[in-house]
């Protein structure tokens, strides 16, 4: 080929491969193509293949067009209704929350009141972290669902204190273990959450509980009016199978008769103590 000029080669190629040729002259234009004209203000340009195969003569392909979805917002706001705690309340500046969202790595904010976090688009859930089992935790809409591409959306969680709460003193072992129910009047019917959460009463740290077993004695008023023992499985229930973190648990539970139940709690500590305690919910019917 040598002493061949560039014309009689264009013109070789063009009459052997009009396809090719074509194509690449199609290929120059597209490199010269200024970026501004081939993409819109929401895609990111870069140089890349714009087409599969090969680049003929050496030539590159032109830009390639990467358009990426505009970054979603999400905020979460704990907000914390102390009313009635003396002590060991919390504050809405020590708050944590899971972020879960697209089967993607969780997301774990903390340590403000209001936190911002950025998220694809696509299906998400914020779970707070439960810090106490004496307040009620109420999230607003917007802490599930989907956000759309470049959507802002608010999430609300408000942590309320309970103020029904019966303690037990153990003296002889200094524990003090508190109890509370939500709502403030179970109905027949209803779930209700029990919650439960156990102390050294000298100290105020969180026993460590290594085995938890509960009996909820339904309707003792009923029950004992009728001089009926308690060896009917529809006088007792039992539970098991419950776990303890930072001496906190719980429980969700649906009352099926109204009248005063019974809670008889019985917990083993990690250095072999067994301790007692007895509380009393009331339950009405909804009229």
């Amino acid at each position: 080929m040598k002493g061949v000029s560039h014309i009689s080669l264009c013109m070789i190629l063009s009459s052997i491969f009009p396809i090719a040729l074509s194509s690449w002259l199609i290929l120059e234009i597209i490199t010269i193509t200024p970026a501004s004209a081939l993409h819109a203000q929401s895609c990111k340009t870069t140089t890349g293949p714009h087409y599969s195969g090969t680049p003929i003569m050496g030539r590159p392909f032109g830009v390639q067009a990467k358009c990426s979805n505009a970054i979603s917002h999400l905020t979460v706001v704990n907000e914390v209704n102390n009313t009635g705690c003396s002590t060991n309340c919390i504050s809405a500046t020590n708050s944590t929350v899971t972020i879960v969202y697209n089967s993607e790595k969780p997301i774990i904010a903390k340590g403000s009141a209001t936190m911002t976090v950025t998220l694809g688009s696509g299906h998400y859930m914020v779970i707070p972290t439960r810090v106490s089992g004496f307040y009620e935790q109420i999230p607003s809409s917007n802490c599930s669902g989907i956000i759309n591409s470049g959507e802002t959306k608010k999430c609300i969680i408000i942590n309320s204190y309970s103020n029904n709460i019966q303690t037990w003193v153990d003296r002889l072992n200094n524990v003090k273990i508190q109890f509370s129910y939500s709502p403030p009047y179970p109905f027949v019917g209803n779930v209700s959450q029990l919650s439960f959460q156990a102390t050294n009463s000298s100290t105020n740290k969180p026993l460590q509980i290594s085995h938890i077993h509960l009996a909820l004695i339904t309707n003792v008023t009923a029950s004992f009016n009728n001089s009926r023992t308690f060896n009917n499985k529809n006088d007792f229930v039992t539970f098991d199978n419950l776990s303890s973190a930072h001496g906190i648990f719980s429980l969700k539970y649906q009352f099926l008769a109204e009248g005063t139940h019974q809670i008889i709690l019985k917990i083993n500590t990690v250095d072999n103590e067994s301790l007692l305690a007895s509380f009393d919910i009331p339950v009405l019917f909804p009229e």
